[in-house]
């Protein structure tokens, strides 16, 4: 940990931190000087990064108002930065997806940003801190997503919330931006590129820079709209994804 860079006396929190574009985040804040909780279901991994990283850790189901509670009252003061990564669903077609798995996909991709998020934001007004929140939606959230409607759904409603929420406590110092990844190579989307062969090359030849995007490429704009750099920023729903949202 260091103790100067943009981020010196932050205090941030980053949900879904593990692995992934959580944990480049967390790797990229860390690297700025502030003082990063790894928040994720997986314990154990979260350990091992912030022994890595000098951060802290904590095992945190985002589905849990409880435990969301008692996280944010454990930390001493308001943070500074709430970063929401963690998300995800099982693949299922429109037709055979069950009242469960489509009801598990907004609890966890809407409703632990939602309870993540106010959370958070109630603590830091109440101190009259201010706070920047940065969620990490999917480029899905514009469908069509064939096999993960549910999840497309659930991602669409957490970008309006993003939306609705910078709205509503700009006035009280709190930012809330988001961030949409492009494909990026990490645990989650390899499983896709293994059961679709051809499927990177593919979307490659699409992108106009070129490339599949990495962990990092997502950690630094986040990273930016968490700082001062970005003061007058909120609302605002950035598109990651190397220009892939304006190819022909």
């Amino acid at each position: 940990m260091t103790a100067t860079g943009r981020f010196a006396g932050r205090l941030a929190v980053v949900t879904g931190g593990a692995s992934g574009i959580g944990a480049a985040v967390v790797r990229e804040l860390a690297a700025g000087g502030a003082q990063v909780v790894v928040a994720d279901l997986d314990g154990a991994r979260a350990a091992a990064l912030a022994a890595d990283t000098g951060a802290s850790a904590h095992r945190l189901d985002v589905r849990d108002r409880a435990g969301v509670e008692a996280l944010f009252a454990g930390l001493g003061r308001p943070a500074d930065i709430l970063v929401t990564c963690a998300g995800g669903a099982p693949r299922s077609r429109a037709l055979d997806t069950d009242e469960a798995t489509f009801a598990a996909a907004l609890q966890l991709n809407t409703g632990g940003f939602w309870r993540c998020a106010q959370v958070a934001a109630r603590a830091a007004i109440a101190r009259h801190t201010a706070l920047s929140v940065v969620h990490v939606a999917s480029s899905l959230h514009r469908g069509p997503a064939p096999g993960l409607a549910h999840f497309a759904a659930a991602k669409a409603a957490s970008v309006t919330l993003v939306r609705c929420l910078a709205q509503e406590w700009a006035a009280d110092g709190v930012r809330v931006n988001a961030v949409v990844p492009g494909p990026v190579e990490t645990p989650m989307t390899a499983p896709l590129w293994d059961r679709s062969p051809g499927l990177r090359e593919a979307l490659r030849a699409r992108i106009p820079l070129g490339r599949i995007g990495e962990p990092a490429d997502v950690a630094r704009a986040v990273a930016w709209l968490a700082s001062d750099e970005a003061a007058w920023v909120t609302g605002i729903v950035m598109p990651v994804d190397g220009g892939l949202e304006v190819a022909p």
